[in-house]
């Protein structure tokens, strides 16, 4: 018996308890957030550490990959693993990770301390995320999913944001300025960490523990609306990553920015209007908010690519401004049209899938501009890269566009029954 039918009687119980007066759903929030600022904060640094150590571009990529790397290494094997001992025994030591992942920032001496921190922190982030999503839920007073959902999505664009814009203050202006960023992060993962012990568990633990691989899986029949959906959140994610890991290179190299509080400004108004037009939007529905966030997507990085021909910075930044809410759409849109087409019984199955696909995307991508860059220069790669992204959002478009207005409605009955649904139900309007 797993532990899973007991969480809904223990998220109730422990929703009513404070933890040093504060609700736990709040302390929750709280760890997403942190987890969030820490992944995304350490991008005004890398050109610090690539003057410091002497690095190339694509070794900044392999760094910034390392923890897309780690990120999947914790979805496959422990993407399960609260289910079954508990949220909090999976977000504390996550918790003790990410903190781990500050202090080899904060004393590193050389490229191999910067990707172990990197890898380090994307094993934490992969762990952390999982669990703490769904410890939002069954902390929710009233099990309001909806409600539960948009704290998340609240606390992961506010991190996402405010972490770059913070570091890149830091460096710029306060002293210790490889160190100290990682300090307050250190601080803030500290005061989670101490807060989240005290946090009752959600889920009773099972008599029978059983630990397996999640193992990414789509089934045939939702195959072409998996395919717009990830081909959407690979654009998304891949513009993502070329802005986290090489637009403070961008900024100096190419238009000739040398400050690093302006870099994390950069940074802040990229994730920080895909936050925004996710929360106006998010009642779209999930085609025309893919359509739109693509389109948006495509036509800002072809006015950053023009900027950066022309060494514009104006271009640059209203073409950030265009990319970013309409990656923030992409990426929204692709998991609600996900969410519509995944059999219940097997979503956890294709939400892997679909994962797998965006860290990839998080990682090839940025590497192949680090190889380019190394031969013809960042500002060839980065408009070699700006091409790409134009052509797969074309091709996501048209994808999207053809897919049937009623996933079910062109399956045949074995197809159904593939997704685990009763054709008679469907047929009579009752799936």
């Amino acid at each position: 018996m797993s532990a899973v039918p007991h969480a809904a009687a223990a998220g109730r119980r422990a929703s009513g308890r404070r933890v040093a007066g504060i609700p736990p759903l709040v302390v929750v929030a709280f760890v997403m957030f942190t987890t969030t600022l820490a992944s995304n904060a350490p991008s005004p640094l890398y050109v610090v550490y690539q003057e410091r150590f002497g690095f190339s571009p694509a070794t900044l990529t392999y760094i910034f990959s390392a923890y897309a790397l780690g990120v999947m290494v914790a979805l496959v094997l422990v993407g399960r693993l609260s289910d079954q001992i508990g949220r909090r025994r999976v977000i504390v030591p996550a918790m003790a990770l990410l903190a781990l992942s500050a202090a080899l920032f904060a004393g590193a001496a050389g490229t191999v301390w910067l990707l172990a921190a990197r890898g380090v922190q994307g094993l934490a982030t992969g762990t952390l995320t999982a669990a703490a999503t769904a410890a939002l839920v069954e902390l929710e007073p009233h099990r309001d999913r909806k409600r539960a959902s948009y704290i998340n999505t609240v606390m992961f664009i506010g991190g996402a944001a405010i972490g770059p814009l913070l570091f890149g203050f830091l460096v710029q202006y306060a002293p210790l300025p490889r160190v100290l960023p990682f300090l307050v992060e250190l601080a803030l993962v500290s005061i989670g960490l101490a807060l989240m012990v005290l946090v009752p568990e959600t889920v009773e633990r099972g008599p029978v523990f059983r630990w397996r691989l999640q193992r990414p899986s789509v089934p045939s029949p939702i195959r072409p609306a998996f395919a717009a959906a990830s081909l959407t959140l690979a654009v998304s994610w891949g513009v993502g990553a070329l802005y986290a890991s090489l637009s403070p290179s961008i900024d100096r190299q190419l238009l000739h920015v040398q400050s690093h509080a302006a870099a994390g400004a950069v940074l802040f108004a990229f994730y920080g209007l895909g936050g925004v037009a996710q929360v106006l939007l998010r009642r779209w529905p999930s085609r025309i908010t893919m359509v739109t966030g693509v389109g948006g997507l495509a036509a800002g990085m072809a006015l950053v690519g023009w900027g950066l021909i022309n060494s514009t910075v104006a271009l640059f930044l209203a073409g950030t401004v265009l990319a970013g809410a309409g990656g923030g759409l992409a990426f929204m849109g692709s998991l609600a049209l996900l969410n519509e087409v995944a059999p219940p019984q097997r979503r956890a199955e294709v939400v892997s899938a679909y994962n797998v696909v965006g860290y990839v995307a998080l990682s090839a991508p940025v590497i192949g501009v680090g190889l380019i860059a190394g031969v013809a220069g960042l500002q060839t790669a980065t408009e070699v890269f700006t091409a790409a992204v134009v052509a797969v959002s074309v091709v996501a478009v048209v994808l999207t566009v053809l897919l049937p207005s009623d996933p079910l409605a062109r399956l045949s009955d074995d197809e159904l029954v593939e997704l685990g649904l009763d054709p008679s139900a469907i047929a009579s309007g009752l799936g």
